[in-house]
């Protein structure tokens, strides 16, 4: 209990003092704090002619929900990893958090049942050229989700390699995807997910500048001085047995 108590003084300590003074304590924090299991999901089909960490079938999909739901998971959303992060906030017993990329029309025909069936949250990074075209969610679609719980961010508009663009075209990329999807949903977006996971220390202060408070990469190395900016993902497998991919999540996130 002493531990737990001491650990919760410095997370509320440290945060009230500049980032950019304490690189050491920052880093500290980092050390000190779990973390959480975040999952990806791309294509989701009936019957995919393949299942792998790109696709994977309703039935399997709903068989790996099941058993976060029975093991007594919560599914959590970014301000709320945000705040556990930041003023060591409390999460729910269990927590991980469900995220979609790229905004296949699947994702609300064939995930959102099944997300519905077990009380279960997620997150929808949309491209935004995408939007309204055959196989991709609908600007209709993209609204309701938002307007029964589950949060919308962005996936930039034609999923560009980041870490490789040397001239980043921000107000193509980012600025009016953001501006349209918090038209369509009625309200801000402060969350981002890295096409490919590829990112660079000058794309993190670009997504800071603009109101950005979390963005997820994949399985690489959360960066110390940016946490909540380089939140680490994985892939899901469409082809794992639900036991195993519990875990194996119990392995990659510690």
């Amino acid at each position: 209990m002493k531990t737990v108590i001491t650990e919760l003084v410095f997370l509320l300590c440290f945060f009230c003092i500049p980032s950019d003074l304490l690189p050491f304590e920052r880093q500290q924090l980092f050390l000190r704090t779990r973390q959480i299991p975040v999952l990806t999901y791309h294509n989701i089909y009936q019957q995919p002619a393949r299942e792998d960490p790109l696709f994977i079938s309703a039935a399997h999909f709903d068989q790996q929900m099941k058993i976060f739901h029975d093991k007594g998971y919560h599914s959590i959303l970014p301000d709320q990893l945000a705040a556990y992060y930041q003023t060591g906030a409390e999460l729910p017993g269990l927590p991980f958090m469900i995220t979609f990329d790229d905004a296949h029309v699947e994702q609300y025909t064939l995930a959102l049942p099944v997300l519905e069936k077990y009380q279960f949250k997620a997150v929808f990074f949309v491209m935004t050229v995408c939007i309204d075209k055959k196989g991709f969610l609908s600007a209709k679609q993209i609204a309701s989700l938002s307007s029964v719980g589950h949060v919308i961010g962005v996936h930039t508009w034609d999923h560009p390699n980041m870490a490789k663009q040397q001239q980043l075209n921000w107000k193509l990329e980012i600025d009016k995807p953001k501006k349209r999807l918090e038209e369509i949903i009625g309200k801000p977006i402060n969350c981002f997910a890295f096409p490919y996971g590829a990112w660079t220390m000058q794309v993190l202060q670009g997504l800071k500048q603009r109101g950005f408070t979390t963005a997820f990469q994949l399985q690489g190395k959360q960066s110390a001085e940016q946490p909540l900016l380089t939140i680490r993902r994985i892939m899901v497998n469409g082809a794992s047995k639900p036991e195993l991919l519990i875990k194996h999540i119990t392995t990659v996130f510690q």
